[in-house]
């Protein structure tokens, strides 16, 4: 049995669960569409990126970057300052006909301001981006999850082989994968240590029970 660790050797494992030798062309057909449900499914933080943006002068959108799936959150690189994301909807009603450093965005098929830039600006994104092993080669989850990219191959093919004997069992497989890997990843970002400012810690520490 091979175990995948990339996009060649995924292929191969795919094939030999489905044990048809007839199928060769349309595995990164079934990968495709495997990969898109756990891109729909999953958030984790090894899907986290960052990409750098720059609004130019006299514009008022930027396009999504490469593989965008969810927002994060968005800061101007020279304060770190945060501006406001709010509905499409509600962008029209804060538009401003003067131009200078946008306070409200909105994201829709792009990243569109509710005002025009003064000058350049440059910003940092950071976002869920899609999986994309086919372009890729390999990633993150293939390495350390093979079976859910196996799963999910193999659950993609099941609109193009019909009834599989063993459908229902991928299908059961991929969905307790998914399952256990949000719940890992929930714990994980639950246990992170929150920061604390150092010019708190500096000098006599409060004391929670003592009240000073």
């Amino acid at each position: 049995m091979t175990v995948p660790t990339n996009f060649t050797t995924l292929k191969t494992a795919i094939e030999e669960d489905l044990a048809r030798s007839d199928l060769t062309a349309e595995l990164p057909n079934f990968i495709n569409k495997g990969e898109a449900i756990l891109n729909r499914r999953l958030r984790l933080m090894s899907m986290e990126t960052t990409a750098a943006l720059t609004l130019s002068s006299a514009a008022s959108t930027i396009s999504l970057p490469t593989g965008f799936l969810e927002h994060i959150d968005m800061s101007y690189d020279t304060d770190n300052w945060q501006p406001t994301q709010v509905s499409w909807s509600d962008l029209g009603s804060l538009e401003s006909t003067a131009s200078g450093r946008p306070e409200v965005f909105a994201i829709g098929a792009n990243i569109a301001f509710n005002q025009t830039a003064d000058q350049a600006y440059s910003l940092t994104q950071r976002y869920f981006k899609a999986w994309d092993i086919a372009a890729d080669t390999t990633n993150s989850l293939l390495t350390s999850h093979p079976d859910v990219y196996l799963y999910a191959g193999l659950v993609g093919s099941i609109s193009r082989t019909g009834p599989h004997p063993r459908a229902d069992v991928w299908a059961r497989l991929l969905e307790e994968a998914i399952g256990g890997l949000t719940r890992v990843d929930g714990r994980t970002r639950r246990n992170r240590v929150m920061r604390v400012d150092t010019a708190l810690t500096r000098g006599r520490r409060f004391n929670i029970n003592r009240g000073y």
